[in-house]
């Protein structure tokens, strides 16, 4: 860590260990207050109906701390060449026989509907787009899966380094280096490629995509972006709920009752039982 409070008086310090030109490129203040992000987490939890009465109805968990996360954004180009199958839906109308009872009396009745089909291209071209702020967690605290469910973050809001902007404030060094963190952004550029391509085909549908994608990262920065962090104690556990400290965005997951779960499992066979005799039930008054 860079900066926190003092342990004895509360005030809010920066660190001056470590060497001064390891800092981040940009900062982004919290736009979201502890009180608002205790708000967001009470009303997360509320809506957790499988979770235990104590944890749906805590107010406030065990410990809320501010945390200024490390985080490497790219900026990158991607070109593909790609191949697909392009569907074109077309529609026919089609007649069928259906058995109705009326009043005691048994007919066969003929009716139409339209039924949707659909001819297949095949298709080929490239494709070429710029992705700027793509987010690779710099933590080894915070796993990329639950930085990428944490996101968006709004980098324009971020300001250009300023050790101030840190006082009071819990700040991480990042603890997964500049190398790791672009093999992890190719990664994730080349899946926002492959799903700008399927978005860009023509026709009504497509099948078998594949493409060929180089991706060339022109700018790496690091920026501390803000996270509330939750953590609180169920059955002797520990256990931690995120809070976008921008968009109040709650991430995590919570302890479930399993008495609940039986419940429900029950309910639903229950459902299922009901809903086959009454099928069943149907088809034989029909026949």
């Amino acid at each position: 860590m860079v900066a926190d409070r003092c342990v004895f008086c509360e005030s809010p310090l920066v660190a001056s260990t470590g060497d001064p030109s390891e800092h981040a490129d940009r900062v982004a203040p919290f736009l979201l207050d502890r009180d608002g992000a205790a708000s967001k987490l009470h009303a997360f939890l509320q809506g957790q109906w499988l979770a235990p009465k104590d944890v749906r109805h805590a107010d406030r968990p065990a410990e809320l701390r501010g945390v200024l996360v490390p985080f490497w954004a790219h900026d990158g180009d991607a070109r593909s060449r790609w191949s697909a199958n392009v569907g074109i839906y077309w529609y026919r109308t089609e007649t069928y026989w259906v058995t109705v009872t009326r009043d005691g009396k048994t007919t066969r009745e003929m009716r139409t509907r339209t039924v949707q089909e659909t001819e297949w291209f095949p298709s080929s071209g490239t494709h070429a787009s710029s992705y700027a702020g793509q987010l690779v967690s710099g933590s080894r605290g915070l796993p990329e899966a639950e930085a990428n469910a944490l996101e968006p973050f709004d980098l324009g809001n971020a300001l250009p380094w300023d050790a101030r902007l840190l006082a009071g404030w819990v700040a991480e060094r990042p603890t997964l280096d500049r190398i790791h963190a672009e093999e992890v952004a190719r990664q994730e550029i080349a899946g926002r490629e492959n799903r700008a391509i399927a978005a860009f085909l023509p026709g009504d549908t497509h099948g078998q995509v594949s493409s060929q994608t180089d991706i060339d990262v022109s700018a790496v920065r690091l920026v501390l972006l803000p996270v509330w962090i939750a953590t609180y104690r169920w059955r002797d556990e520990v256990h931690r709920l995120l809070v976008n400290g921008q968009t109040g965005e709650v991430v995590g997951e919570v302890p479930k009752a399993w008495g609940k779960v039986a419940l429900l499992v029950f309910g639903v066979l229950f459902a299922l039982v009901i809903l086959a005799g009454v099928v069943l039930a149907i088809v034989g008054a029909a026949s």
